[in-house]
């Protein structure tokens, strides 16, 4: 099916040719010669060719439509081919944009504009007719390679929404594993610290009983204390798992996390730990809040398996990473406790690659440990000013740029062709004054994308000139038919107004707390659309200041500009102009609407997998917060009874059930939420995290 595709248009451009062909040679003064019919037949079966392969190889492509130019120009009666010389070459611009980008497009362009000028001159000769007739070239072969890579970057862009689109599918098929796997990081940084600190001292307690009574009330009012928190800590959690996903966890803004890193540390130390400390005093951000959880799973683990060891934590910023190093020296006495739940090291480096860093852990020369983590601290971006956007892509500028300098050479040509026509007899300087006159009032079309009306009002302005021009004799009366090009410039701001008047911006979804969109998407302004205010707006400035310019010598129509010429002109004007400014306005307006309803179907699909995903990831924090209500916050209540109680060996034996509740729930989540068997046997087995 896409081989005959590709058969269609080079199928339809041969009929049309020799249509042409047979339609033109009739209308000769001579019948063509046999090398006219050879090159009619040859010309058009390599053009063909050519456009049969113009996506393949695109430049080749428009190698071979060149060459077919500019023979069918030299030795071909006129008008007879001219779609080969020049409906293929712009076909073969327009595809060579499109594939092979923006620089390839534009010297492309360069490289046939320099081989037209050959036939040009064969043509007719060196003079204003070749100059005008280059212009022409000119103004249809730049808007021919802006519209192939107006093309090239639509697919990309098509690319890029199939891309978040997949994306988004697979968050939806991993999200209940991604919500387990998070959840399972809350609660075993909740759990882990506090409870591993509360055994620590609670055995320290039990050892050092007879030698120091007071560490038995310190460690009974420490493990109260602590299962509190803990307590409350998952009821807050629970709490938050259970809130209506409807109402949306925004993430909150970033909090400075050196105070609360110090105070991590300072309970770690008061457990009568050696610990060197070395922090940046202005940690907030992103990367902070991962350095706060991997020192505070280093410090855990310090406790677990290195007990008596000294701690150092370091960390400095290098340019725009932060650099986390937690060492902590041999154990001094045993091998540890051994109560961890084999799942330290794995959220250490989901935290680090979280934002972007990276996480190394393992044992030093001298028998102690050391993490390592990499983050990327950069500054906050800086935001821009007002809220006019300010991100159009390179090519957008390039496009606008183009449609500029394609109004300004077809203004010109159609100048330099009327002035010829009716030798107007311009000198030079008049020339100049015209050209400058006409770019100035395409100038504004630089900005037709970032503000249409802004542009649209410019070129009016610039319009306004004409007539004060001429009424002041600096442009001679025959001036206005030169300017009466400028019109192109109108349609191009009237087309602006209509495909760009209510921008269509891309803004980044709000993410959730716990469900983070993947996606830049596109909102779509609402309200009532004024763009055809742009019709008659134009419509009437333009035909007012034409009419004006025309009867700047006091006469009209070859007679005296009264005020019912000047209205019956006037009157001619608009109902000649409202038609063509309607159809630039229409065809605008049809490439907003598509461009808004491909917009809206991605954004609809979006919106339906997202929706999809915050169900699931709803349903996972359900199912965990109910586990968390019936196993862990009823054995943390043992926990307190048993240190209200004062048994040191109640609050060890219930903190230790505590801790195997919470590696059963966290199996259970590794499980994919199927009840999981007690993992404490191989848990015991586990050397380090």
């Amino acid at each position: 099916m896409r081989k005959i595709r590709g058969l269609l248009l080079p199928g339809a451009f041969i009929v049309a040719q020799l249509t042409l062909w047979v339609w033109e040679v009739p209308k000769l003064g001579e019948p063509p010669g046999p090398t006219a019919w050879i090159t009619a037949f040859v010309a058009t079966a390599v053009a063909a060719h050519a456009l049969e392969r113009r996506n393949r190889a695109p430049l080749q492509a428009l190698g071979q439509i060149l060459g077919s130019s500019v023979l069918v120009q030299v030795l071909a009666p006129p008008d007879t081919l001219s779609l080969v010389a020049s409906v293929a070459v712009l076909i073969s611009l327009y595809s060579a944009s499109a594939r092979c980008g923006w620089g390839v497009g534009l010297a492309a362009t360069a490289a046939a504009l320099g081989v037209q000028l050959l036939p040009g001159a064969v043509q007719y000769g060196l003079g204003s007719a070749l100059l005008s007739s280059w212009l022409v070239d000119v103004a249809l072969y730049l808007p021919a390679a802006a519209l192939g890579a107006g093309r090239r970057r639509r697919l990309r862009e098509r690319q890029a929404a199939s891309r978040r689109l997949t994306r988004a599918e697979q968050e939806l098929r991993q999200a209940a594993d991604t919500e387990r796997h998070r959840l399972a990081g809350e609660l075993h940084d909740i759990s882990a610290h506090h409870l591993t600190s509360v055994v620590v001292s609670v055995e320290a307690a039990r050892r050092l009983g007879d030698s120091r009574p007071e560490l038995t009330k310190e460690a009974l009012g420490f493990a109260g204390r602590t299962a509190r928190e803990t307590q409350v800590a998952l009821r807050r959690l629970v709490a938050v798992m259970r809130v209506d996903e409807t109402r949306g966890d925004e993430l909150a803004a970033p909090q400075p996390m050196a105070a609360t890193i110090d105070a991590l540390i300072a309970g770690f130390g008061r457990l009568g730990r050696p610990v060197s400390v070395s922090l940046p005093a202005d940690l907030d951000g992103p990367a902070a809040e991962a350095a706060h959880g991997i020192i505070r799973e280093a410090l855990t683990n310090a406790l677990r398996y290195a007990s008596g060891a000294a701690v150092s934590v370091r960390a400095e910023r290098d340019g725009e990473a932060l650099h986390l190093t937690v060492d902590n020296s041999a154990p001094s006495g045993g091998n540890g406790l051994r109560i961890g739940s084999g799942r330290g090291l794995d959220g250490m480096g989901r935290r680090a690659a979280a934002v972007g860093g990276h996480l190394s852990a393992g044992p030093r020369a001298d028998g102690g440990w050391r993490v390592r983590a990499v983050l990327p601290d950069a500054g906050p971006a800086r935001e821009s000013a007002g809220g006019r956007r300010r991100d159009f892509p390179r090519e957008q500028r390039i496009a606008d740029a183009v449609v500029c300098g394609s109004t300004v050479v077809a203004s010109w040509a159609y100048g330099l062709g009327v002035a010829v026509a009716a030798d107007a007899g311009h000198g030079a300087p008049t020339h100049m004054l015209l050209a400058l006159l006409l770019t100035v009032h395409a100038l504004p079309l630089l900005w037709r994308r970032r503000a249409p009306w802004a542009a649209l009002a410019a070129v009016g302005a610039t319009a306004a000139v004409w007539p004060v021009l001429v009424t002041a004799g600096v442009l001679p009366s025959s001036a206005p038919n030169v300017l009466l090009g400028g019109g192109f410039v109108e349609l191009a701001a009237v087309y602006g107004v209509a495909a760009y008047g209510r921008v269509l911006r891309p803004v980044t979804t709000s993410a959730g707390r716990y469900v983070r969109s993947s996606a830049a998407q596109m909102t779509i302004p609402s309200g009532y659309r004024l763009s055809f205010l742009a019709v008659p707006a134009a419509a009437f400035s333009f035909a007012v200041f034409m009419t004006t310019a025309f009867a700047g010598d006091g006469r009209l129509l070859d007679d005296v500009a009264d005020p019912f010429t000047v209205l019956f002109v006037l009157t001619g004007a608009l109902l000649a102009f409202g038609p063509v400014f309607t159809a630039a306005w229409w065809a605008g307006w049809l490439m907003h609407m598509r461009r808004r309803r491909a917009i809206g179907r991605e954004d609809a699909t979006f919106r339906s997998l997202q929706a999809s995903t915050r169900n699931v990831v709803h349903g996972e924090r359900q199912r965990v917060a109910g586990g968390l209500q019936e196993t862990v916050l009823e054995q943390t209540t043992l926990v307190i009874a048993s240190a209200e109680a004062g048994s040191l060996n109640d609050v060890a034996t219930t903190t230790r059930a505590t801790l195997a509740a919470m590696r059963q729930l966290l199996g259970s989540l590794d499980a994919g939420g199927a009840p999981a068997a007690s993992r404490d046997a191989s848990a015991e087995r586990v050397p380090r995290e």
